[in-house]
């Protein structure tokens, strides 16, 4: 393993790796591409069949079973089209995170007099893998609880006798709260991606410590990561800094933002 060194005694801080917006972005649109997609067929197919039942809706039970009928349909459509676009989708964001978390330490690196090429070590996969499957389910779930959060709103509408514009809003509100679900996965996930492929690379060039960087971004920060920052909290890489009580690393928490500067110790550290 290659093992970085100063060569001044006092060690070096690098400037943190950031995620990309850019990347976030784009893994985003990915996903709401594909629930709009989903959103509106379901609601035009859903439509239709709401309006032929529409005059003998809480009359009887036959109503409930045609659309019952259109909702198993169009869920078994959407989720083995969520299902095969997934792995691709997953696999494109994470790839591209990883390669712009990599070049960015090693402009940083060179920037301060390290030049360092990284090849593709089983840890680093192995990392990389875990989040693609962690997206994957991210992915899938949101498809699946969107689905059933359609039938449940069909369901609720059929047996209170509302009408196609009472149920329409509804399905409006559960787009929104998807489409804000994805968002957050994007925003998310592209902070965990950056954070664990980061931390990856720097261990395996012996690199054991960090300084807490707090983000400054978000409209309710942490106290403890406020705090951690502003102390410049140094802690073990493989670790992880001891913060509410428990182990963490910078990014691992939801909709965590912060990063941390690595520590290039010099030629006498231990």
């Amino acid at each position: 393993m290659v093992q970085l060194r100063c060569q001044s005694a006092q060690g070096k801080r690098i400037a943190p790796v950031r995620a990309n917006a850019g990347i976030e972005a784009q893994y985003y649109q990915a996903m709401h591409a594909m629930l709009r997609r989903m959103h509106k067929e379901v609601l035009n197919d859903l439509a239709n069949a709401y309006k032929a039942a529409e005059p003998q809706i809480a009359q009887d039970a036959s109503p409930l079973a045609r659309l019952v009928k259109v909702m198993d349909q169009l869920t078994a459509k959407w989720r083995k089209r969520f299902d095969d676009a997934a792995d691709d989708m997953a696999e494109r964001f994470v790839k591209s995170a990883q390669t712009y978390t990599q070049s960015s330490f090693q402009a940083e690196l060179k920037r301060n007099g390290f030049t360092v090429q990284f090849k593709p070590t089983r840890y680093v996969q192995s990392m990389v893998q875990s989040a693609i499957n962690e997206n994957v389910n991210l992915i899938k779930g949101m498809t699946n609880d969107h689905l059933k959060d359609i039938r449940t709103a069909v369901n609720l509408s059929v047996q209170n006798g509302r009408d196609l514009s009472s149920l329409s809003e509804a399905l409006q509100k559960q787009y929104g709260i998807s489409r804000r679900r994805a968002a957050f996965i994007a925003r998310d996930q592209n902070n965990k991606a950056t954070s664990v492929i980061n931390r990856a690379r720097q261990t395996e060039l012996g690199l054991k410590e960090g300084i807490w960087v707090h983000s400054s971004g978000g409209k309710h920060p942490r106290p403890d990561h406020v705090k951690a920052g502003k102390d410049r909290l140094r802690f073990d890489l493989t670790k992880g800094a001891y913060i509410g009580e428990r182990w963490i690393h910078p990014g691992e928490e939801p909709n965590c933002r912060c990063t941390w500067s690595v520590i290039i110790p010099g030629f006498d550290d231990d």
